[in-house]
């Protein structure tokens, strides 16, 4: 494998890394965020999510965008993969708020299911794009399993997530100065 000492080749890598990682947070905290949102503010929550559906699925459009051309794959297939995979999240979604219409869920559970769904959705993803995307749909998932089990979980997963994202920014850090 050949290395490369090009200054400005380094630099955009760690650019986009950066990004990446400051999005994928991002997305962690504001999921966070929906549980208590739908909570206090069910009637609302149904735009949080769908918005929260939104930033996942051009924040993974755009990656995999860059990933298509830094590969020099049709950048087409992505995009249909992606409007189909994101749609049917969307259509699943959906699917929660008339169940909670209808008195299905209760707008406690309506939260969680949203996490799982939020949470398998970007995990499925990231075998396409990388595997922060994986990470980030773990992560996801397992909040909303968590939040089931601990009242005051928020605080304990935000710790946790802080800490984890520090290792990766860290190991991934490391590994990229001495493999470039």
């Amino acid at each position: 494998m050949m290395q490369t000492k090009d200054p400005k080749t380094k630099k955009s890598i760690r650019a986009k890394f950066k990004h990446e990682l400051i999005i994928l947070a991002l997305v962690l905290v504001l999921s966070l965020v929906g549980i208590g949102f739908t909570n206090s503010s069910p009637l609302k929550s149904n735009a949080y999510w769908g918005l929260m559906t939104l930033i996942l699925a051009v924040s993974a459009t755009v990656s995999g965008w860059y990933k298509s051309k830094r590969l020099g794959q049709p950048v087409g297939k992505l995009l249909t993969t992606q409007i189909v995979h994101w749609s049917a999240t969307i259509i699943a979604i959906s699917a929660v708020f008339l169940l909670l219409k209808s008195g299905r869920l209760n707008f406690d559970n309506t939260g969680l299911v949203m996490l799982i769904i939020l949470g398998l959705s970007t995990f499925l993803d990231g075998f396409r794009l990388n595997w922060y995307y994986s990470f980030v749909g773990v992560m996801i998932l397992s909040t909303g399993v968590m939040a089931a089990y601990i009242e005051q979980y928020l605080w304990v997963l935000l710790v946790i997530s802080a800490l984890i994202s520090a290792i990766i920014i860290y190991w991934e850090h490391h590994k990229k100065k001495h493999s470039l």
